[in-house]
């Protein structure tokens, strides 16, 4: 068992017919903290996701948990959000951290 490194993890757009994408797409980086494989079937256990800050200007989001599979990407709930570069094995336990920052007017 290992921690996976996320040092060099990419995170793009799970699907790209779906740019440019709405608000509401990229909200739904935080409905869920389960995280699946290409074919849709979950793999991760003990998963837990956290709001760590949340102003008008930046969300940061913690997902934490462990692998139950091998692989070298997966994607979040709903299929929006995919991460690429990342290597882990069953067993393996993760904690990572996505920034969302906006800009403009309300």
């Amino acid at each position: 068992m290992a921690v996976v490194d996320f040092s060099n993890a990419i995170l793009d757009v799970y699907d790209n017919t779906k740019k440019p994408m709405t608000v509401t797409d990229y909200m739904k980086l935080g409905s869920s903290s389960y995280l699946y494989d290409e074919q849709g079937q979950p793999i991760n256990s003990n998963n837990t996701m956290s709001i760590l800050s949340n102003t008008p200007t930046k969300v940061s989001i913690l997902y934490t948990g462990a692998f139950i599979s091998s692989g070298t990407s997966f994607h979040t709930d709903q299929s929006q959000w995919k991460v690429t570069n990342i290597s882990f094995s069953s067993g393996d336990s993760y904690a990572f951290v996505i920034d969302i920052e906006v800009s403009g007017s309300t």
